[in-house]
């Protein structure tokens, strides 16, 4: 495990090095990426980590599991503070469309949103309880994107 780390590390400092743009990138910022590599290893369970939930989620290759699910979800991140009032408004508006928080809340899926849990359509399952507040930030943002392309028309 902590060969891959450092491998993974290694890459990555030499991607920035040989970049045009690595002047741009200060020691810092290297650092800070390696950190957000290191610290998001198991908070997804099933497809290597943080970062690669978020690039499943930008790039569309993902898809949610269910309505209920995604209302959970970001219930939780506004539990854990992650979200803006944007993302709060479409937790709002799946509620509705499932009847209600009262309908919702019967949901195993919602439960396990609730909890933390996301689910893919294809079956996935991702813990979002290991991410550092940052990066919990932008997956919680990529997933009420996701949601309201996927599951509100917009």
């Amino acid at each position: 495990m902590t060969t891959r780390i450092l491998s993974a590390t290694a890459l990555l400092a030499v991607g920035l090095a040989l970049s045009p743009l690595a002047s741009a990138y200060g020691m810092n910022d290297l650092k800070q990426s390696a950190g957000d590599m290191t610290n998001s290893q198991g908070a997804a369970q099933t497809s290597g980590g943080a970062g690669a939930l978020l690039g499943q989620l930008t790039s569309g290759s993902m898809n949610l599991g269910s309505v209920q699910n995604a209302a959970g979800v970001l219930g939780y991140c506004q539990k854990q503070g992650y979200t803006k009032s944007a993302t709060e408004q479409i937790k709002n508006k799946l509620m509705a469309k499932l009847g209600g928080p009262a309908q919702a809340t019967r949901s195993q899926g919602y439960k396990q949103g609730m909890s933390g849990l996301l689910q893919g359509g294809q079956g996935q399952t991702f813990s979002l309880t290991n991410l550092k507040h940052k990066l919990g930030e932008r997956v919680c943002g990529a997933i009420a994107d996701k949601a309201m392309s996927s599951f509100l028309g917009g």
